[in-house]
């Protein structure tokens, strides 16, 4: 399977909070979540736009900018490592709960971070920092059970999106459904054709055979919509495994 047909993306990187010369700074830390927030550019361009996102912490509970930032440097000065993490699924629109949820799935890897979502570029994706003290050992045992946890999760809500939409389309072509077969009623009851069919009818002539045709067709392709969404509505959905899914390459 190629990159391309990749399904989600978990990835984690980290940096040092200490200088050269092993002073302590939170100063990377800060400038990571300016950007996660507010975009690329010099802070004062930064503080003049308005947030991607909503924070989240890890109990899904919602934080403003600023009380991001004073968690960030006290975390950032008291710990010597500043974990960054990335989450995107592929073709579906998930809400910054769903990604919060997918990191809570890991267990206490890590058991404190601060995740917002972007919804500006091709594929939605979340963004999350946390801290610790040291690097992360990516092929450990602890960290391939929390990448696997991850990225199931992401698989499920995935998954739980997907028929949330198909469920939304249905009930869409139901209600035109249900519209035009009302609409059909009053015409068959009133034994004429509303006011507003027999003005537009007047401005553009006679209806012809083909007309009605054509309008007996574009109900019958309706139905086979309704059909078709039902029929998908009814699958059983598709159970992932993490050989049919992509993230960090190890």
């Amino acid at each position: 399977m190629s990159k391309s047909k990749a399904t989600n993306i978990v990835r984690l990187d980290w940096l040092s909070n200490r200088t050269p010369s092993g002073r302590r700074s939170a100063t990377k830390a800060r400038k990571l979540a300016q950007y996660f927030a507010l975009g690329r550019g010099r802070e004062k361009e930064q503080e003049q736009r308005s947030p991607r996102g909503q924070w989240l912490d890890q109990a899904g509970r919602s934080c403003s900018h600023a009380e991001v930032l004073q968690w960030v440097r006290q975390q950032g000065m008291s710990h010597e490592v500043t974990y960054q993490f990335i989450l995107s699924v592929k073709e579906t629109q998930l809400t910054d709960e769903a990604f919060n949820r997918a990191m809570v799935a890991g267990g206490p890897l890590f058991s404190e971070w601060r995740l917002i979502q972007h919804d500006d570029t091709r594929y939605p994706h979340a963004h999350a920092l946390a801290f610790g003290n040291q690097p992360v050992q990516i092929k450990s045992e602890a960290f391939q059970s929390w990448w696997q946890a991850v990225r199931q999760a992401l698989e499920r809500e995935q998954a739980n999106a997907r028929e949330m939409q198909q469920e939304a389309a249905l009930e869409q072509a139901r209600a035109a459904a249900l519209q035009q077969g009302a609409g059909l009623e009053h015409e068959d009851a009133a034994g004429k054709q509303p006011r507003s069919n027999q003005i537009q009818q007047e401005s553009d002539g006679p209806q012809l055979p083909g007309d009605r045709v054509q309008h007996g067709a574009g109900r019958e392709q309706e139905a086979q919509q309704l059909e078709q969404l039902e029929a998908e509505k009814a699958e059983p959905a598709l159970e992932y495994t993490p050989a049919q899914s992509w993230g960090m390459e190890l």
